[in-house]
């Protein structure tokens, strides 16, 4: 109903997902409509991040989280 209301199409994602080892937290690095801009979402089971999110480069990923976007 309301993807008829608003015309919503599902789109292809440019969105990764990352596990922190075994633990129940993830992050989502979504590449964004600008040259080396990504958002990083975080999600996890304990609500203590829930949601919060981060702008970075691809190379400060890398520093930050050691994975290549």
């Amino acid at each position: 109903m309301k993807e008829q209301m608003y015309r919503l199409k599902e789109i292809k994602s440019p969105c990764r997902t990352f596990q922190f080892g075994e633990e129940p937290e993830l992050i989502h690095v979504i590449k964004t409509g600008f040259r080396n801009r990504y958002m990083i979402v975080h999600e996890d089971a304990y609500e203590l991040a829930l949601g919060k999110v981060e702008f970075m480069s691809k190379e400060r990923i890398k520093e930050v989280y050691k994975i290549e976007v």
